[in-house]
């Protein structure tokens, strides 16, 4: 006899993490690269996002929707545009062992469709909401519905940052948005 259990699908969503449902090895190439010669590679590779780097560190991310608005709306030459001239920045992140839970209500609250993820200061990954979508086409919705109704709201404090510190000038995986600038770890209490 097979026994039925009911199992909402608000309960597996603090149960999954980021890391089962992310993507690996995203796509990260240095802020001079034309738009042209990065989408070649993009188109190559199936990649909707480029982390973009300063000698190997992460500055910002260039996806497909970037593209659109701030190139093709425009009637930009991709030959003339630089990576940097487009990419979003500082980099809005999650680890890889948060709750899926948590990665859908910030894709929510902060209206973005990708999200680096981060291991031990690395970014390890790429969440997209795709990703979420393919567990279950409703994990978005819920996690909007439960935003708004149940008061499950980040604060900018709780939201993770990657780049530039605006106290000292050092990169970071872990900025935090205070005071109208973002700072590190080791700067977030002198402002």
């Amino acid at each position: 006899m097979i026994k039925m259990v009911k199992i909402e699908v608000s309960d597996l969503m603090g149960k999954i993490t980021v890391g089962e449902v992310m993507s690996i090895n995203p796509l990260m190439m240095e802020k001079d690269v034309s738009l042209f010669d990065a989408l070649k590679i993009s188109v190559q590779k199936g990649a909707s996002a480029i982390i973009v780097t300063d000698n190997g560190v992460p500055a910002g991310i260039v996806t497909d929707r970037d593209i659109v608005t701030k190139v093709v709306y425009r009637a930009l030459n991709p030959f003339d545009i630089k990576l940097e001239d487009i990419m979003t920045k500082p980099i809005i992140t999650v680890k890889k062992d948060d709750p899926l839970e948590k990665a859908a209500l910030l894709i929510n609250k902060k209206k973005v469709r990708k999200l680096p993820v981060i291991e031990d200061g690395m970014i390890v990954g790429l969440l997209s909401e795709n990703n979420i979508v393919k567990i279950s086409p409703d994990l978005l919705l819920i996690a909007e519905k439960e935003e708004k109704n149940e008061g499950k709201e980040f604060q900018d404090e709780d939201i993770y940052y990657t780049g530039i510190c605006e106290g000292c000038g050092k990169f970071s995986h872990e900025l935090k948005y205070k005071n109208g600038m973002f700072l590190c770890p080791n700067c977030i209490n002198d402002y």
